[in-house]
């Protein structure tokens, strides 16, 4: 009994649109960072056929127990470094979209002293 061998023919293509491919970048990266996807904002950019993906989070949202801290510790590896590579490698996997870049930003810092209120 012989097999066939012949390779399978791409019958198509998926297209996903702008808003769920953001609500997927939102998602993917508030597992990343350790956040809620509602806390995450996604700027997404074509650049030559492939994905720049723009990430925003508070940096007060970043929970401590994902090694995020104020501590200029050079020997801790930064967690948005590491959040970019997940992101990027995750989005991939589960669109197949080729992405050129992403970035993490932190945004909103606040810096409250002990002893005051707001």
């Amino acid at each position: 009994m012989t097999g066939s061998t012949a390779p399978l023919d791409p019958r198509g293509h998926t297209r996903i649109t702008d808003r769920a491919m953001t609500r997927l970048v939102a998602a993917v990266s508030a597992e990343a960072l350790g956040v809620r996807p509602g806390q995450v904002s996604v700027d997404m950019a074509e650049a030559g056929g492939r994905l720049d993906l723009t990430v925003r989070v508070p940096s007060r949202a970043l929970p401590v127990e994902h090694g995020y801290t104020d501590a200029p510790d050079d020997t801790v590896p930064d967690p948005t470094e590491r959040a970019q590579h997940d992101i990027r490698g995750t989005v991939t996997a589960l669109t197949g979209a080729e992405i050129a870049g992403v970035t993490v930003r932190l945004t909103g810092s606040r810096i409250r002293l002990p002893g005051r209120s707001d």
